[in-house]
């Protein structure tokens, strides 16, 4: 029994002999660092420059602006002031020329930027015509007006068409300068 206790012995150390080696070979091997190049004969690399500084901001000038609250004029300075322009008709005619489309291009421009108001469009006629083919003329007149300003973008709502015949002449002459005065689309801004 000897024998074999010390075959266990002899076999024991054996295995202690091979197992350490085994772990001896698979230890994780100290990385190697890099050897950094002689630099001794490299001229040293300047330091980087500062970073460029900015000047500090002005501060921002007092302005004397005028606080003075904003008024409107009122609807009678607009009418007085003729912010729109009437527009003018041939003789027996609802038809717009180009001068009368300039001018309605023009009044389209101050209506779309004051859409709180309300313009009524009248349509006029000279004397010459009875009454009731001269109200016609004149609403044909102020119709061909307002939807050539709701074509440029004028909100219809805000026109109100009317006719007022010969009954308003401008110039109450009886001859033709007074008589092309009087064919006319006058804007009243109402509201």
């Amino acid at each position: 029994m000897r024998f074999q206790t010390s075959r266990m012995l002899v076999f024991a150390l054996v295995a202690a002999v091979t197992l350490g080696s085994y772990a001896c070979q698979n230890k994780a091997k100290p990385t190697t660092v890099p050897e950094t190049p002689n630099t001794e004969s490299q001229p040293p690399t300047p330091p980087p420059p500062p970073p460029e500084v900015q000047p500090a901001a002005e501060p921002f000038p007092p302005s004397n602006v005028d606080k003075t609250p904003v008024v409107e004029p009122s609807i009678d300075q607009l009418n007085q002031q003729g912010v729109l322009a009437t527009v003018y008709f041939a003789y027996n005619s609802n038809e717009l020329d180009d001068a009368g489309k300039a001018t309605l291009q023009a009044n389209a421009a101050w209506l779309k930027a004051h859409p709180k108001h309300t313009v009524e469009v009248g349509g006029h006629c000279d004397e010459r015509g009875s009454i009731g083919y001269n109200i016609a003329l004149g609403d044909r007149r102020a119709t061909a007006v307002k939807d050539y300003l709701v074509g440029l973008g004028v909100n219809g709502v805000s026109l109100i068409a009317i006719s007022y015949g010969e009954e308003q002449p401008l110039d109450p002459a009886h001859n033709d300068s007074a008589w092309a005065k009087n064919r006319r689309a006058q804007f009243t801004i109402k509201s």
